[in-house]
């Protein structure tokens, strides 16, 4: 089965049916009134006048339905409809009796199309106001203009019909209605159009409609004889049924007058109409008296009397609403006045000579200054601080925009004080409400203060209020370009913190902050006032040295090194730290980022030197940096990778030559890189504080391995095992609880542990160093100061640091050579640590006349290759068994299988 579709044809705009319905009735009415002239009371003058009102009730239910069933539009269709029942009505009461003149069905039906064009037009009239007043008033119109119409008509028309006693009451009465009722409905045109939509034609439509049907109802009651249809009097009520049809579309707007004068237009037509009203009576009396009618004094008095009564309550009602418009006026301008007096903003208005059109005080409360009378823009830019010739321009610049808005926020100084104002000019000399330049003035200095504080927080440290990266950046690129200019160069100072993650977990992050802040304080006072300081990140540092030669960013750095190193005070307690400082030295043809990189690059290698150190900038540190960093990233997974491991190298007694511990060696073996040796990894791991985690596991497995031996090799005697423990350890305060905790779950003693120390891991902080030395001691674990006679010995470092173990540097043993006397530094560290009660232990003994020259000098213990290498732990337990099997005589003793044997006391 098929559909057909049928495509919908184009929409005809209402506003043009309209106008074709009207032409229409307009051709239809001339047709009329040709076939009135050719052929009057014919059966084509009654076809073509009900096909004609057939069209009318057909266009009035075409407009209800465009229009979506309003009431109103439907009241009004329901009228055209049922006055073109009543002429169906009527033309079968004249054919059944030969005679229309007579009241009839027809006229019920009439007077009820009435009723509905009545009950229409009162709602199209409510529709367009909501206002109370504006209601009462507007039936106050329609019952003035009804009592006017009325006593037209009655005395034209209607009173004869009433005292006609020829007819019956009842068809007295009808006939009487129709003109009261046409009277009704152009008091209710009025009401309608006294409140009508702008632009709304509607009423204009149902007044020329209602005029048409009066017209031809007072015709038909001065002739009314006339009978059939298609005459001058059909005519009438024909348009005037198409034209209520016009009204039931719907409504219509076109542009207009708006606002104030179209409401005092409005305002001004319904008082005309009112006074008119009441010259309809008297000019009646005079008609009659001219044309020789009966008198009408008594009509006249009564509807004087109704018309007056009816005025006076629409005045009253007009003075009521003037009073209730000054009211609101005077509110108005309170509420205005105290949002102005209330309000940051300043209007003024200006003449175009310069004169001020308005009052001044506001301007006075937003500058808070006393109340002054003000004369001319002058006074007004004087008061304010404003720079005369700035305001001129700007003024200048609003004539000749010619109403457009002219804007600019502008600096005052008012009372000795920076400000900012807004203002905002417009022309509006042409308005005749305005009549000069608006001047919109505002105080916009607490925003400005605000943008500019937030600038600064973009580009400062809300720490330590240094310019951050991004400002030290720029400044650099600044510097570098004016070196192009210029000559000289620019250099970048880097400054890392050393120690700052030690006393920031230590003492807290508020003592953190606070040693940044005194940092920043420090670097301020060391650099020179042209000089840029900013803080890069965490407890990085840089300064911006503009400098004629390349001595001064050196210069910068050491008074940097040396105004941090003095100690400082932090949560109560005395607190010193140490900088590491990286150099770079760059021209014109550098960037800025590459030039602090440089400067990174170069503070990198003084913390891989090991800390408290200074390096300036050399190309082969960017290959140096590539390497570390590929170490640091190999090292991040290499401990949860379980690629480290522990080896141990042997401890002797130079007396017996028996083993009385071992030293814990890192050993690290990366899948990609392949062995990496301590000297390499240890410094980059410390660098990037990854040595605490790598150095618990140390110390836990080391415990370990310690405490197996000694359970499972009674027979070797009780055996020592050595940790090192670095620098970043040292200054950890987990330290002492990782040590503790090692104990703990390996079971080892604590007086079989030995940690070692550097004598530079110590002077760093001292006083930091002495307490952690201290808690260890407690703990009662021993510890040995590690490479004595290098770098910072002295006898202050030894009765400051208590330890049990003087451990001699390597570099002084290995250089003992055969048939040479032990060296005098050798021999006095021996001494030095006899004297103080200290085991001595000499380190890197690789031949057996050094072995017997420490020996000979009372040196206590030694290790080194002459006793065995690192060993792995299954070959350190092999050592164990065989010194376990020496100690008992009936058992021959077996041959080491690991390195050279060790020879039995």
């Amino acid at each position: 089965m098929s559909t057909i579709s049928v495509r919908p044809g184009p929409t005809v705009p209402p506003a043009l049916l309209r106008r074709g319905a009207v032409g229409a009735a307009a051709v239809v009415t001339a047709l009329l009134l040709w076939v009135q002239a050719a052929h009057h009371g014919t059966g084509l003058a009654t076809a073509i006048y009900f096909a004609v009102i057939g069209a009318t009730v057909v266009a009035a239910w075409a407009g209800v339905r465009r229009g979506g069933s309003r009431p109103a539009a439907v009241c009004i269709a329901v009228g055209v409809a049922l006055s073109a029942v009543a002429d169906v009505v009527w033309q079968l009461q004249v054919s059944l009796t030969g005679s229309g003149s007579d009241a009839g069905p027809a006229d019920v039906v009439y007077l009820g199309s009435y009723v509905a064009l009545a009950t229409g037009l009162s709602l199209l009239a409510r529709r367009s106001t909501s206002d109370r007043d504006q209601r009462v008033a507007g039936w106050i119109d329609a019952l003035v203009v009804f009592v006017a119409v009325l006593v037209v008509v009655w005395e034209l028309s209607v009173a004869a019909t009433v005292g006609d006693e020829s007819l019956t009451v009842l068809t007295r009465l009808t006939l009487a209605l129709y003109p009261a009722m046409d009277a009704a409905l152009i008091g209710l045109v009025v009401r309608l159009l006294a409140t009508r939509r702008q632009g709304d034609r509607t009423p204009l439509a149902v007044a020329a409609a209602c005029a048409c049907w009066l017209a031809s109802d007072l015709a038909y009651l001065l002739d009314s004889d006339a009978e059939g249809f298609g005459g001058w009097l059909d005519s009438g009520w024909l348009l005037g049924s198409a034209l209520l049809a016009v009204a039931a579309w719907p409504l219509q707007t076109a542009p207009g007058p708006s606002g104030a004068a179209e409401e005092s237009r409005s305002g001004l037509a319904r008082l005309v109409v009112c006074l008119s009203a009441l010259m309809v009576p008297p000019s009646m009396e005079l008609f009659l008296d001219l044309t020789g009618g009966v008198d009408a004094s008594g009509t006249v008095f009564a509807s004087m009397l109704v018309l007056t009564s009816l005025v006076f309550v629409r005045a009253a009602l007009l003075l009521r609403g003037e009073a209730a418009a000054r009211a609101l006026l005077r509110s108005r301008e309170r509420h205005a006045a105290k949002l102005t007096a209330h309000s940051s903003d300043a209007v003024l208005v200006v003449a175009r000579d310069g004169r001020l059109l308005n009052d001044a005080a506001p301007l006075s409360a937003l500058l808070g200054t006393p109340a002054t009378r003000l004369v001319t823009s002058g006074d007004a830019v004087a008061l304010a601080g404003v720079d005369p010739q700035l305001a001129a321009d700007l003024f200048a610049q609003a004539l000749v925009a010619e109403g457009a808005v002219v804007d600019a926020e502008i600096p005052v100084r008012h009372r000795g004080e920076e400000r900012w104002i807004s203002v905002r000019l417009t022309d509006l000399s042409g308005d005749p409400d305005v009549g000069g330049v608006v001047v919109h003035v505002t105080d916009v200095t607490g925003r400005r203060r605000a943008e500019d504080a937030l600038a600064h927080s973009v580009l400062h440290d809300g720490l330590t209020g240094l310019a951050n990266r991004t400002l030290f950046a720029d400044r650099v690129g600044q510097a570098l370009r004016r070196t192009v200019r210029g000559g000289g160069s620019a250099a970048v100072v880097s400054v890392d913190v050393d120690g700052f993650k030690a006393v920031n977990d230590g003492l807290g992050h508020a003592a953190g902050d606070a040693l940044l802040r005194e940092v920043a304080a420090r670097l301020r006072a060391a650099v020179r006032a042209d000089d840029t300081v900013a803080r890069i990140g965490g407890d990085e540092f840089a300064v911006l040295v503009e400098q004629t030669g390349d001595d001064e960013a050196v210069a910068t750095a050491a008074r940097v090194r040396e105004v941090l190193a003095a100690p400082m005070t932090l949560a109560g307690a005395p607190v010193t730290v140490t900088a590491s400082v990286g150099v770079a030295v760059g021209r014109g043809d550098v960037g800025a980022e590459s030039l602090i990189g440089d400067a990174d690059l170069a503070l990198y290698a003084a913390k891989l030197d090991g800390r408290d150190r200074m390096k300036t900038f050399t190309p082969c540190m960017r290959a140096q940096a590539r390497e570390a960093r590929e170490l640091e990233q190999e090292l991040r997974g290499a401990l949860d990778g379980g690629e480290f491991r522990l080896v141990y190298q042997p401890v002797v007694g130079l007396g017996d030559r028996r083993v009385t511990g071992f030293e814990a060696l890192l050993r690290w073996d990366s899948p990609r890189l392949g062995p990496v040796g301590p000297d390499r990894f240890v410094p980059v791991a410390e660098a990037a504080g990854l040595m605490d985690a790598i150095g618990s596991w140390v110390l836990r497995e080391a415990c370990a391995t310690a405490a197996a031996w000694l359970r499972d090799h009674a027979g070797a005697g009780e055996l020592s095992m050595a940790v090192n423990v670095s620098a970043t350890q040292l200054g950890s305060p987990d330290l002492v609880a990782s040590i503790a905790a090692a104990l703990a779950e390996s079971g080892l003693p604590a007086r079989c542990l030995v940690l070692e120390v550097t004598e530079t891991a110590l002077v760093g902080d001292p006083e930091r160093a002495a307490a952690c030395l201290a808690a260890l001691r407690a703990l009662g674990v021993r510890l040995a100061l590690d490479d004595f006679g290098t770098g910072y010995s002295s006898l202050a470092h030894l009765r400051q640091f208590t330890v049990d173990v003087l451990k001699i540097d390597r570099s002084f043993v290995s250089g003992i050579a055969e048939g040479e006397p032990l060296p005098a530094i050798v021999r006095g560290t021996i001494d030095l640590g006899r004297t103080l009660g200290l085991e001595v232990l000499a380190e890197g003994v690789e031949h057996e006349h050094q072995a017997r020259l420490l020996a000979e000098g009372c040196c206590d213990t030694a290790q080194g290759y002459l006793f065995a290498k690192p060993l792995e732990r299954t070959d350190a337990e092999a050592l164990l068994l065989e010194q376990a099997a020496v100690r008992r005589p009936q058992v021959p003793a077996p041959r080491s299988r690991v390195g050279q044997a060790v020879r039995p006391a």
